[in-house]
């Protein structure tokens, strides 16, 4: 992860965090950033002041989930939803 995808509202997991956290604030200091999150399982309030060695470790969610799943579970979940309704 690098400075520039730091930002707010991004989703971030890494061993600086217990949880998935989601950024609130970024505050550059220096060579490093202060990042404010928000835990998403506690609630709970995260600061971590981090450099470029401990960025690198992070890793971001993607804003927008893919939409490369596997077609063929769909289609099977697709056709039991179908086959579920049809009997009612």
């Amino acid at each position: 992860m690098t400075k520039d995808q730091v930002k707010p509202n991004a989703l971030i997991r890494g061993p600086v965090f217990p949880e998935l956290v989601q950024i609130l604030v970024v505050v550059p200091m220096g060579d490093s950033i202060k990042i404010i999150g928000r835990g998403l399982s506690s609630n709970k309030v995260h600061e971590a002041v981090l450099d470029d060695d401990q960025l690198a470790i992070l890793e971001c969610q993607p804003e927008k989930e893919p939409f490369d799943g596997n077609s063929q579970k769909f289609r099977l979940g697709i056709e039991a939803l179908r086959l579920g309704w049809a009997y009612e």
